[in-house]
């Protein structure tokens, strides 16, 4: 692997989602791999047991409850991380990422979309 290049894993905050992401970055850390973890706060609490060189909490909500007002609030604290994600990615330029579900994974996935942020990779 190039250094500084990595490959960023993105998981909900919860163990249904870390715990497969954690089974993937010890396998491709023991291979070599440079691996670095994208989800929300709630995950920080794993912090020191996932298998990681750097984790990245980025803002993300879901839209729970009724009423579009709820929703809206969601979407802008989605909004939010997509551009915390893009501006952060553009310093990791990871290889790839890879998600693992939940909407913590929405902000550094979407930042990958083609001419979403022009990371230019």
């Amino acid at each position: 692997m190039t250094a500084g290049r990595c490959i960023l894993l993105a998981a909900g905050g919860t163990g249904g989602h870390l715990f497969p992401a954690a089974a993937l970055a010890a396998a491709l850390t023991k291979r070599g791999a440079e691996v670095e973890l994208a989800t929300d706060d709630r995950a920080l609490k794993f912090g020191q047991d996932f298998p990681a060189r750097a984790i990245h909490a980025f803002p993300s909500a879901t839209p729970t409850g009724a009423g579009a007002l709820n929703k809206a609030r969601a979407a802008a604290t989605l909004g939010t991380g997509v551009v915390a994600a893009v501006l952060k990615l553009r310093t990791i330029r990871p290889h790839v990422v890879v998600g693992f579900g939940g909407y913590p994974t929405v902000p550094p996935a979407a930042s990958r979309i083609r001419g979403f942020g022009s990371m230019g990779v």
